[in-house]
């Protein structure tokens, strides 16, 4: 039975933005409010089923857009025209001081703050929940929690600066929305640290409640293991490195299974290209989330990395042949024959987080153990050659260019290179080109938070607009 009656109070608050006056505008009145474990449920797996992954997304929708200031995208005036780059990707590409355009609004601050709001339902709706036993109502509000601690960390890291342990309870982070109530909602923003104390709050004082792993056609929901996954790079975004070790090795403990891409379908429409598997059937995958399928075009510094034998350079196709487009850059396509735009929780990133973290370390051999069984999975068979990288400088910038390789479709990029310039001494300045424009963003630079759309700050005066340089 789909309990699709107790999403119309969902599906009212989707179809408006972050503002007081939309919030004002919700009024369930007449509406079935959940008050049962099953009902709850319905709440957090809240969409119909997609016939093309084969299992409904609950909270897996996730932002694309940031992929734009990544040092990964390429844009010019043919890739503009062939794959309808919209005014508002164009901001984000020059990091211009607005995004949205003039009263327009930001789909990825409605996204997580309507999914923030989900949550709150969810766990405010349990306090008094008609039924259900003890452990089904710890499962749903970890469930809700962990759900909800994953909106707010990307929040913080779209538009705040970077975690910064000496700045941290003064940088500006974004505001947190409590409860339920509409009337009298205010939108100050807190401190960047006060964002990810509520996120390790979250995880760390529901992670027990969840099973150890979902089963294949529900890894939408939070499991034992993605949540340990997910405090592992929460960790790690602080520089904690032995605490985010800790945390990815609590993890592996639970699934480690990485998949031989030698394995992967080919693209029908192109048998050089590897495809990924339909989400159902990846054995790596832990917490799935779906971005939508985002365009890729890749700068030739990017897609150089790609020795000839990496598998993983077929995940690229040649725009000329595959789009019949007239752009030279080769294009991310490994999406798009099974329509499994995920960037995933994975184990590959319980791997890349260990082996980052035992760089950092000092340990070695063990980083270099992690990036083999990585790689070796990666390559044709029977072409690769472990590496054994003494120099503990070299080792971390060839683990970094190797999470760069493995996360080719995802956002984390751009919050990688904040983090990067943050902690480490290698800067990474990110330099745009567009229509004669020419942009270059310092490590560092304020610019690196992106602003708020101006009609969110017109509706709710205290939110304060990030400073640009």
């Amino acid at each position: 039975m789909k309990y699709s009656i107790y999403i119309i109070l969902v599906s009212a608050f989707l179809l408006t933005g972050c503002t007081r006056d939309n919030f004002l505008d919700f009024e369930p009145k007449g509406q079935v409010i959940p008050t049962k474990v099953e009902e709850f449920r319905a709440l957090l797996d809240q969409v119909e089923p997609d016939p093309n992954i084969n299992f409904t997304q609950g909270f897996g929708s996730h932002h694309d857009f940031t992929i734009l200031a990544s040092d990964n995208y390429f844009l010019s005036e043919q890739v503009r025209a062939n794959f309808g780059i919209s005014p508002e990707q164009i901001n984000m590409y020059l990091f211009r001081d607005q995004i949205s355009t003039d009263n327009g609004d930001d789909n990825t601050w409605i996204l997580y703050y309507n999914q923030i709001y989900v949550a709150n339902v969810v766990l405010e709706g349990l306090k008094t929940a008609e039924n259900g036993t003890p452990e089904q109502i710890a499962e749903l509000r970890a469930d809700a929690s962990l759900q909800r601690a994953f909106a707010y960390f990307n929040l913080v890291n779209i538009y705040s600066v970077h975690y910064n342990p000496e700045t941290a309870s003064t940088d500006l982070g974004v505001p947190i929305r409590e409860g339920i109530d509409l009337e009298g909602a205010d939108f100050t923003r807190a401190s960047v640290q006060e964002i990810y104390d509520l996120i390790l709050s979250d995880i760390n004082d529901n992670i027990n409640a969840l099973p150890d792993v979902q089963p294949a056609n529900l890894t939408f929901r939070p499991s034992k293991a993605g949540a340990y996954a997910f405090l592992a790079r929460v960790l790690l975004f602080q520089g904690k490195y032995q605490e985010a070790l800790d945390a990815a090795n609590s993890g592996l403990r639970l699934k480690n299974t990485l998949r031989n891409i030698n394995s992967d379908p080919t693209d029908p429409r192109d048998a050089n290209v590897i495809s990924f598997p339909l989400a159902l059937e990846d054995p790596q995958l832990i917490w799935f989330k779906d971005s939508g399928g985002f365009t890729i075009v890749s700068t030739p510094e990017f897609y150089g990395l790609y020795a000839d034998d990496d598998l993983r350079k077929r995940w690229f196709a040649d725009a000329n042949t595959y789009f019949f487009a007239p752009i030279d850059n080769p294009v991310f396509v490994a999406h798009r024959a099974n329509n499994n735009p995920n960037v995933s929780i994975t184990t590959a990133d319980l791997y890349m987080i260990r082996m980052e973290c035992n760089a950092r370390l000092g340990n070695v051999s063990m980083a270099n153990s992690d990036l083999n069984l990585l790689r070796s999975n990666r390559y044709a068979t029977g072409t690769y050659n472990p590496v054994n990288i003494t120099d503990e400088a070299d080792l971390l910038a060839f683990v970094k260019d190797e999470i760069r390789r493995e996360k080719a479709p995802s956002v984390l990029r751009t919050f990688d290179i904040k983090r990067y310039n943050r902690f480490d001494e290698q800067k990474i300045t990110v330099t745009h080109t567009f229509d004669g424009e020419t942009v270059s963003i310092e490590p560092n630079s304020l610019n690196w938070a992106f602003p708020i759309a101006n009609n969110y700050i017109v509706a709710n005066p205290e939110i304060e607009q990030n400073p640009r340089q």
